[in-house]
């Protein structure tokens, strides 16, 4: 599994597009609320104490101002764009999980989730991973238990084949026969 996990990689960074913006939306507000909230606080401070103490400063400060918007406005885009990678981290697996869970939906449970070497979510692909061998070893079982009980038909079949009264257990014998069908076709269904 280790070699699997390395072997594919992904190319697209917005995997799960809405989770991922909406990720990147919650940072950026929290971002611009606290620049928002330090800014006001710093720049009043600062205005009250350039009014009262040195007023002649008041225009160079109006030129840093804008140029601390420019500041914000990169920064912004920035912290955007570093919260779109980082959401890529987790996002991925998330995809990989659903995708997977789809698979063994359909009755595939030779399947296993692999993430990246590095992806969040490790210990969830461990988890969904025994989650899953523990349904194949049931299907198993069960699917053996099916086998035997059809074997068990067969003998009883035999046995009323031998019958003197053969022909009055010819419905017996058709409805056994059904069953052992449907015993047979239990967990045909699954991929084990």
């Amino acid at each position: 599994m280790g070699t699997e996990t390395q072997r594919f990689q992904r190319r697209t960074v917005l995997v799960k597009r809405g989770l991922q913006l909406k990720y990147a939306a919650v940072v950026f507000a929290a971002v611009v609320f606290t620049a928002f909230i330090v800014g006001v606080g710093s720049y009043y401070s600062l205005m009250h104490t350039l009014q009262t103490e040195n007023p002649n400063l008041m225009p160079d400060l109006a030129g840093a101002l804008r140029l601390d918007m420019v500041k914000l406005v990169i920064f912004l885009g920035i912290m955007f764009l570093v919260s779109l990678f980082v959401s890529h981290r987790w996002a991925g697996p998330i995809y990989r999980f659903e995708r997977s869970v789809q698979t063994v939906s359909t009755g595939d449970l030779t399947h296993r989730v692999s993430l990246r070497t590095g992806d969040d979510l490790m210990e969830l692909q461990d988890e969904l991973n025994a989650m899953i061998a523990s349904l194949q070893r049931l299907v198993q079982k069960d699917r053996s238990l099916a086998e035997h009980l059809a074997s068990r038909i067969d003998t009883a079949l035999q046995r009323l084949a031998g019958s003197p009264r053969s022909a009055e257990l010819e419905p017996l014998r058709e409805d056994l026969k059904a069953m052992k069908e449907e015993l047979l076709h239990l967990t045909q269904a699954f991929k084990v």
